[in-house]
């Protein structure tokens, strides 16, 4: 998730940061803006005031918007305090409830990618983004883009905005990362110690001319962490100015003494220094076999999904170069059988949601259902397995919603559903299409799975991390099972402090696998819900995402 991941949300935005760039010094005439897109819904946008925000949002609960503004408030005091400037007048921000309307916004132009988290515009400062289904997202995205708002107003102050051409992406966007992340993030170094591992460790001239090699929100992230891991977060504020009045090697060479290639060496070194000695003992690779690769598939190949009787996986890739697209493949060999989506959307769909959702195989393997994105809302479509599209589907009562999970018996999907800026389960019926909400409250709940005999559902969740209030920066994620009778949901006190994700029962009710980051490595590892015994069952020197 990003999200949780700190990936999800972010990762296609590098396109859209640098076109903004080049949009910042066109004249005024040949800006327009959101001229030829379509808007689906309009949005009775109120001004909500806070010190030194103006919040366009057309939340209704007071509760929602008063703590918007001031987690709003409290990213802008922290990263006031690093970077020593003061907005003069109140910076705009256009908040959106989720993903589906945000990617209406007319506030830029050019369509906004599924992939895409929040913009910050240079010309007007104006901060764009949604609420997202992860509180731990929204905070994280809402901190990363307020570090792009002191971004343009330290440069706009100081030099004219020609000046972030100086600025490689790697530096901007790293350092809006370690200001809304800080030095530890298990994300992060797994990037780091996959380079370890393969002694692929880039230099800082790598970062800069190679931004679809390496990507510039993990690396740009790690060298600020160890830059100011040695001279402290003061030394922030000057090396980015520096950069934008002169560029990246010579403000190195002004601010620490040495040339570029140099400081490369030594941040190169120090990446080693600090994960080589955890390699031995680690796994360097997975037990098993590559089964979807760059032979037989796309160099990128995300969030697989088995059919029940295990002959099919289902995966996103980019095997067709300009998208990511949908494919069932052959579970034994790799080999791909359907294509289920186009690269060429029809009239019926703009996008589909392929880097934040999974995709659910109904019972019978007959039939698999996802998210796209159409007509300004979510919408859920059912394909068989020979890639016709059988139904569209427009949840009742959601309009933002992902992770769809289908029931054993074949009558429910259950998905993360957003309502007013709040996640919560949502069980739809297809047969008498009604919708049904399985929690509500402020909590996030995400990532659901049926135990295969369909009574309880597992899931994701922050709640025992923030109890009462969301007015924090610390989010960790526990799991939870629901019982799909009584609508009660238990906390599993598995990992406290971890982030424990993507849960999934076994082939029994009992058995349940996750992902934990709990010793900084995410791996997979076991719950048996009657002994309460964990098992870990990967000990991976990268780990798994």
């Amino acid at each position: 998730m990003r999200s949780i991941n700190h990936t999800l949300g972010l990762q296609c935005k590098v396109a859209l940061f640098l076109l903004l760039l080049s949009v910042a010094s066109l004249p005024a005439a040949a800006q327009y803006f959101g001229r030829n897109k379509v808007v689906y819904e309009k949005f009775d946008f109120k001004v909500t005031q806070s010190p030194h925000f103006d919040l366009y949002n057309y939340l209704r609960d007071t509760e929602d918007k008063q703590w918007f503004s001031q987690v709003t408030e409290q990213w802008y005091s922290m990263h006031q305090r690093v970077l020593r400037d003061t907005f003069k007048q109140r910076n705009p921000f256009i908040l959106y409830l989720h993903h589906a309307h945000f990617q209406q916004t007319r506030a830029i132009g050019g369509q906004i990618d599924v992939g895409t988290g929040g913009v910050t515009e240079a010309l007007k400062n104006r901060v764009i983004m949604p609420l997202f289904e992860a509180n731990a997202q929204t905070d994280h995205v809402l901190g990363h883009e307020l570090v792009h708002a002191f971004q343009y107003h330290l440069v706009q102050d100081s030099f004219s905005l020609n000046a972030l051409n100086n600025l490689p992406l790697w530096m901007v966007e790293g350092m809006a990362e370690y200001m809304s992340i800080g030095h530890i993030d298990p994300n992060t170094a797994m990037w780091l110690r996959s380079a370890v591992q393969n002694d692929k460790l880039p230099t800082l001239k790598d970062l800069t001319n190679r931004p679809d090699l390496y990507f510039p929100y993990r690396w740009g992230e790690a060298f600020w962490a160890y830059v100011t891991g040695r001279y402290g977060d003061t030394v922030i504020r000057r090396l980015f100015l520096e950069t934008a009045r002169r560029g990246y090697a010579d403000a190195i060479r002004t601010v620490f003494k040495v040339d570029e290639k140099q400081f490369s060496q030594q941040w190169q070194e120090a990446i080693r220094s600090a994960f080589a000695p955890m390699q031995p003992g680690m796994q360097s690779a997975p037990t098993g076999r590559a089964l979807l690769h760059q032979k037989n598939a796309g160099d990128l190949n995300i969030i697989p999904s088995f059919s029940p009787d295990g002959r099919y996986v289902a995966f996103w890739t980019e095997k067709n170069l300009f998208s990511l697209d949908l494919y069932i493949a052959d579970a034994e060999t790799g080999r791909s059988v359907e294509r289920i989506t186009k690269t060429s959307l029809g009239a019926h769909v703009d996008q589909y949601s392929s880097f934040e959702s999974a995709v659910a195989w109904a019972p019978d393997s007959r039939r698999i259902a996802f998210v796209a994105f159409a007509k300004g809302r979510n919408r859920l479509l059912i394909a068989n397995t020979s890639g016709k599209i059988q139904e569209e589907i427009d949840l009742p009562g959601i309009t933002g919603f992902s992770n769809p999970v289908w029931s054993p018996d074949g009558n429910t999907i259950v998905v993360t559903g957003m309502n007013e800026g709040q996640s919560d389960l949502f069980a739809y019926n297809l047969q008498t299409r009604a919708m049904r909400q399985l929690t509500n409250d402020i909590y996030s709940d995400l990532m659901p799975s049926f135990s295969p005999d369909g009574k309880t559902l597992v899931f994701a969740t922050d709640r025992m991390s923030i109890g009462n209030t969301r007015v924090k920066h610390v989010f960790t994620h526990n799991l939870a099972l629901l019982d799909m009778a009584s609508g009660s949901v238990t906390n599993l006190d598995v990992f406290p402090g971890a982030n424990n994700l993507n849960p999934v029962f076994g082939k029994d009710n009992n058995l349940v696998y996750f992902l934990s980051d709990r010793d900084g490595f995410r791996n997979m590892y076991s719950y048996n819900r009657d002994s309460r015994q964990i098992l870990q069952l990967t000990k991976l020197f990268t780990g798994i995402s």
